[in-house]
């Protein structure tokens, strides 16, 4: 049976258009920890600078499992003719005979990827609980979730994903239980995920293959995955901004499935280049139009503020306020945690639970009405650097920025400026970010009309022209001090941060 016959439902999306789903899709989708989702804009604060970016998680999510599925069909058709043109056995041919259920555990890994997001987005994650409390709450049922977070380390919403994913799997019906297997979604997502129940392998005539890191590609890989292709052209089109858009005909074209080192990987023809640098090229001007916006950055610095003043008030603040279930009136934590999710949408948080947390703590509580109310601090300090003779898999070292803010906020306050009243916001990009992540490959034809296959992040000659990382240092301040900010600490704090980086390298050069 052909999976499109499965395809009996349809929503109208303004992006893709008509976007068909199978009866287990509709019963994933109408959980409420799905439809939660409708309350969770997909940019916290950008709708306070462009009032039409108001769309949420919940479409988002549809727009990646319907382009997940489109880039597994185009490869499928792609694959068959590059075949028959080459007769390369690089080229894997089988995708258009893969079995429904894998198709369906693509299909649904897109789609609850975003799952467990909080209300705020990644602000709330300064929020979440420790390993060891995930461990005495939910980690004798989840051992496996239970596994991937780090020792020392917080729950991270990708976390709380898989959970959900797995609650909702447990209330459906037998019939749609019967249809995937949960763990194989679970896997697609997070693919150090491991149990003994996962089975992604492919039989072909001659070995068996892992199609796990071809379906792990199509959600989440550099720089092209089908999570950036929907949010660039979402985002574009809410915010009004013409910049995020890309042809993404162009794209699937570009892409193949091939063979090697006994999995299936997903590969970029050598001559499908400037597509992807079309697409990394519009992802840079989103984020340098939109998202790293002023008011924008400031809102968001400022929720950090509001965080920051939370926990130095009180360490131990607990938003989810988790009670023993000590007798059969009680709710069992995972019904708490559900009950949180489901009902604290980004306005409810911002508005009613964070103002609880933070109630009594004066300057904190002044930040959050200031963001309630729309009073944006003034930026009174920017600078932006652009670091050159970079190779794709040049990163930002996350410790020297942590520790270049803390260095500015030092010498800030040691001039009697009060630390509640303004922020630091420092923002960096990287045009092959998670390059070091990514199982991509990359096809480069011989003279001889066959190809070869060349890891993408171990292809610096041929993209390394392409790559860009900015560093975006800006500070926030209350109106009531923003004439603090004048010429002259302006130029120490200039002063201070090229001292800094002088001593410090900014960029990472990593070799793989």
């Amino acid at each position: 049976m052909r999976f499109e016959q499965n395809l009996t439902g349809k929503i109208l999306d303004p992006i893709h258009g008509i976007i068909r789903l199978t009866e287990i899709e509709l019963a994933f989708i109408d959980h409420p920890l799905f439809q939660r989702l409708r309350n969770i804009k997909q940019n916290t604060f950008l709708y306070k600078v462009f009032p039409s970016a108001m769309h949420s998680r919940f479409e988002h999510s549809l727009g990646v499992m319907h382009l997940s599925y489109e880039i597994l069909t185009n490869m499928g058709v792609n694959a068959h003719r590059y075949e028959k043109k080459y007769k390369d056995d690089l080229i894997y041919t089988g995708l258009t005979e893969l079995p429904v259920h894998v198709i369906q555990e693509l299909r649904l890994a897109a789609l609850l990827h975003d799952i467990g997001h909080g209300p705020m987005s990644h602000q709330f994650d300064s929020f979440m609980f420790s390993k060891e409390d995930f461990q005495e709450f939910f980690g004798q049922d989840y051992p496996e979730i239970s596994a991937l977070i780090k020792d020392g380390d917080n729950v991270e919403h990708e976390h709380i994903s898989l959970l959900f994913i797995k609650v909702i799997f447990d209330s459906l019906k037998d019939e749609y239980k019967k249809l995937v297997n949960i763990d194989n979604v679970l896997a697609i997502i997070e693919k150090d995920f491991t149990s003994d129940k996962v089975c992604l392998d492919i039989d072909t005539e001659t070995e068996t293959l892992s199609i796990l890191p071809l379906l792990t590609s199509i959600i989440s890989s550099c720089p092209i995955d089908a999570d950036r292709m929907d949010y660039l052209l979402r985002d574009s089109y809410f915010s009004g901004v013409k910049c995020g858009i890309y042809d993404h005909n162009r794209l699937f074209m570009s892409m193949v499935p091939v063979q090697c080192d006994g999995a299936i990987h997903l590969a970029y023809k050598e001559s499908g280049l400037d597509s992807i640098v079309e697409f990394i090229n519009a992802r840079a001007n989103l984020f340098g139009q939109v998202y790293y916006h002023k008011t924008n950055r400031s809102f968001s610095s400022m929720l950090s503020k509001v965080c920051s003043l939370a926990k130095q008030a009180n360490a131990d603040v607990d938003l989810f306020e988790f009670t023993l279930p000590s007798d059969a009136e009680k709710k069992s934590y995972l019904e708490q945690i559900q009950d949180f999710y489901e009902n604290n949408s980004d306005d409810h948080f911002l508005n009613e639970q964070l103002a609880v947390a933070i109630e009594g703590n004066d300057a904190a509580e002044e930040v959050n009405n200031d963001i309630v109310h729309r009073k944006p601090w003034d930026k009174v300090y920017e600078s932006k650097l652009y670091p050159d003779n970079l190779n794709i898999t040049d990163v930002i070292n996350k410790d020297t920025v942590k520790q270049l803010t803390l260095t500015i906020d030092e010498m800030i306050t040691s001039q009697d400026i009060d630390g509640s009243k303004f922020t630091i916001d420092v923002m960096t990009d990287n045009a092959f970010k998670d390059i070091s992540k990514t199982e991509i490959k990359l096809l480069e034809k011989q003279l001889d009309g066959k190809y070869s296959v060349t890891a993408f992040k171990d292809s610096n000659k041929k993209l390394s022209r392409y790559q860009s990382i900015k560093c975006f240092i800006r500070i926030f301040a209350h109106h009531s001090i923003s004439d603090s900010f004048g010429m002259e600490l302006v130029n120490r704090i200039d002063q201070c941060k090229d001292g800094f980086l002088r001593e410090h390298k900014l960029i990472e050069s990593k070799r793989y």
